[in-house]
């Protein structure tokens, strides 16, 4: 059975009806099959941008990148019309002296998908975080809170970026000069105010670790694997189903 809020979400960015989407989805298995309706919708949802990590499980989600057609024809029978290409922001990669062709192209997957999952996970964290511990603590939560290794930290961040006072900060509060690791780490030891969101520590803990692991190779331009990439992935899904399940939107 079709995931009813995929299928809700391609039916409004579509403005389509029910049977059109199924006639759609006919079309993709007349053209690119063997494949179910189900799997055919979840490959028209793919490749019209929709997260699918955020519905569907690690499994069912690689079985649809398998299925997801390479090319599509260009003409307007296609099952699919191509997209017009961003001028500003082409997504094909470009030849670059020392770099193998084949590194810029998985670069360009990255950028597509694990640096903006990274992206938007951290500062979830970090908003997270900053409701949570004013709540608790007040306006000064900074300084009243459980997180003076984290200060620290921050602090001396804080104090090599006054060198270089033309750049532009990070933010106004110092919670915004504090890393992946240091978000975990306050979370951890104000455990107290995040049960209603982290039902299990100990395994928030380990997934921390593990993206923190592919975050750092992406802050260093290292290409990731697709194990890391899939650690992000599923992270990325897992959190903002904890986020849902506690009213959070």
């Amino acid at each position: 059975m079709i995931e009813r809020r995929v299928k809700k979400l391609l039916l409004d960015m579509l403005r389509i009806t029910p049977q059109a989407l199924s006639h759609r989805a006919k079309r993709i298995k007349s053209a690119f099959g063997p494949m179910s309706t189900e799997e055919a919708v979840y490959v028209i949802a793919h490749r019209e941008g929709v997260d699918l990590s955020r519905f569907l499980s690690i499994e069912t989600i690689d079985r649809i990148r398998s299925l997801v057609p390479k090319e599509l024809p260009k003409s307007s029978g296609s099952p699919i019309a191509a997209r017009p290409k961003d001028k500003k922001h082409p997504k094909s990669a470009k030849l670059y002296p020392l770099v193998a062709n084949h590194i810029i192209s998985r670069t360009v997957s990255i950028g597509d998908e694990s640096f903006p999952q990274v992206f938007v996970l951290e500062n979830s964290i970090r908003n997270l975080i900053i409701q949570k511990l004013s709540k608790a603590h007040g306006r000064d939560w900074w300084t009243k809170a459980n997180v003076k290794g984290v200060r620290d930290t921050v602090q001396r961040t804080i104090d090599k970026e006054k060198k270089y006072p033309h750049r532009e900060k990070r933010g106004l509060h110092p919670v915004y000069y504090s890393n992946f690791a240091d978000l975990k780490q306050i979370i951890l030891n104000e455990r107290k105010y995040f049960t209603d969101v982290i039902v299990d520590f100990q395994w928030f803990e380990v997934e921390m670790n593990r993206v923190y692991m592919a975050r750092n190779l992406l802050a260093h331009s290292v290409v990731i694997g697709e194990d890391d990439a899939s650690r992000i992935r599923v992270f990325y899904r897992d959190w903002a189903r904890l986020l849902e399940s506690a009213g959070y939107k």
